[in-house]
């Protein structure tokens, strides 16, 4: 199984979606009197940009995103599992990445529309933003990769 090469890419989407849950900032918003963070818990204000990291937060909203991360982080093992049924690691492969991409999109579009917080002067991304785009290709890699297997198998059984 780990000399496959689709199950280090697996291993590496679970690896940057789990360092989301490190509390990484995903985005910030900073206004005229406070600055928000915006990480997979949710809404963080605090009483300066440069307080931010270390400060004492005040928990604005919670996040369903947590929830999300953690179930994909799971999906994705499950995915890297099935690698005795291609055909169905194949589908599910193909369901993670989609899913990543519709995560990913929505994460932006409501992030950059300011949705999160309203009356932002202007938006800051974190690392935990630039973690979760990097992981897009290495779930793509991981689907070309499944392809690929189910691919030679299925040339194989015709040579039978």
């Amino acid at each position: 199984m780990i000399q496959r090469i689709q199950t280090v890419y697996f291993i590496l989407v679970m690896l940057l979606l789990s360092a989301l849950l490190s509390g990484l900032e995903i985005f910030g918003f900073p206004t005229a009197k406070n600055y928000f963070s915006f990480s997979v818990y949710g809404v963080q204000r605090f009483g300066s940009a440069a307080s931010a990291p270390l400060g004492k937060a005040e928990n604005i909203q919670g996040s369903v995103l947590f929830y999300f991360v953690i179930a994909f982080v799971l999906f994705n093992y499950y995915v890297m599992m099935n690698y005795k049924n291609l055909k169905k690691q194949f589908r599910l492969a193909r369901l993670a990445l989609l899913i990543y991409l519709v995560g990913l999109l929505f994460v932006l579009i409501v992030g950059s529309l300011g949705l999160i917080v309203p009356g932002a002067n202007s938006i800051e991304l974190g690392w935990g933003y630039y973690l979760s785009v990097v992981g897009l290709p290495f779930s793509y890699f991981a689907f070309k990769g499944v392809k690929k297997d189910k691919e030679i198998l299925e040339s194989l059984d015709r040579l039978r």
